[in-house]
């Protein structure tokens, strides 16, 4: 099983409750059978063509997670947000630290190479404290960010790796972590981000995702349209895996 079906084999019995597809974030809510919602996020995929509206779009209320998470493997553009963020919403529970993933990443690249996949807002401070710091960056929002192309040059370099959960995404995941130096420190964050222990399996180290708190207040936010750090009703978490 690739990494998606993995973390679709260890969603839980839930259901669909509402499914939320905003500019920036894509949330859905689901439900176990004692009426329990969790809300599930993440970032609303644009590039890709969705060939016509999004399957049963208007009646996902009552489906079973797995069955929207299948579009995390099968969907076009949106869709794939959705299955994502119907994964996200019924995943295990486990424990987490209120860490910023910035501060782990500093901490296990300070004077060392740092490798970041996707242009984080933070990528700059990290700068004054990385040996070398590399950002690959499919569409480059800065003149120093490098072509994916790179990355097979100068990941196995690298001593921390911040990896954008975008990548489970577009499933370049699996083939960016075999680049990577097993001893290199591995961090996968982003809004999609899953918090799962399956991760660690995989070889990463951390995990920095986000939990929903407050349901209404972040679904009415994401309708107003407000960006994923704009987004209230939610925490930023991180979960690290235990080195034995």
């Amino acid at each position: 099983m690739n990494i998606i079906e993995r973390l679709i084999s260890e969603t839980q019995d839930r259901k669909i409750i509402s499914a939320h597809i905003g500019f920036f974030t894509t949330a859905v809510v689901s439900s176990d059978g004692n009426g329990t919602a969790r809300c599930g996020l993440a970032t609303t995929v644009k590039d890709g063509i969705c060939g016509g509206p999004v399957q049963r779009a208007g009646s996902l209320s009552g489906t079973p997670v797995r069955e929207l998470a299948a579009l995390a493997l099968s969907g076009k553009g949106p869709e794939v947000s959705l299955g994502m963020a119907a994964i996200n919403s019924a995943l295990p529970t486990l424990k987490y630290e209120m860490i910023n993933a910035e501060e782990l990443i500093a901490e296990h690249g300070r004077g060392k190479n740092i490798a970041v996949i996707g242009h984080f807002p933070f990528t700059d401070r990290l700068k004054t404290l990385a040996k070398e710091l590399w950002v690959f960056e499919l569409a480059p929002k800065d003149k120093d960010d490098l072509p994916p192309e790179r990355m097979a040059k100068l990941l196995p370099r690298a001593d921390a790796v911040a990896i954008t959960a975008l990548t489970l995404l577009n499933l370049t995941f699996e083939p960016i972590l075999e680049l990577c130096n097993k001893n290199a420190f591995k961090i996968l964050l982003g809004p999609s981000a899953p918090l799962s222990a399956v991760l660690f399996d995989c070889g990463i180290d951390a995990v920095g995702g986000t939990v929903v708190d407050n349901i209404p207040l972040l679904l009415r936010h994401l309708g107003e349209g407000a960006n994923f750090r704009g987004l209230t009703g939610k925490k930023m978490v991180v979960i690290r895996k235990v080195r034995k």
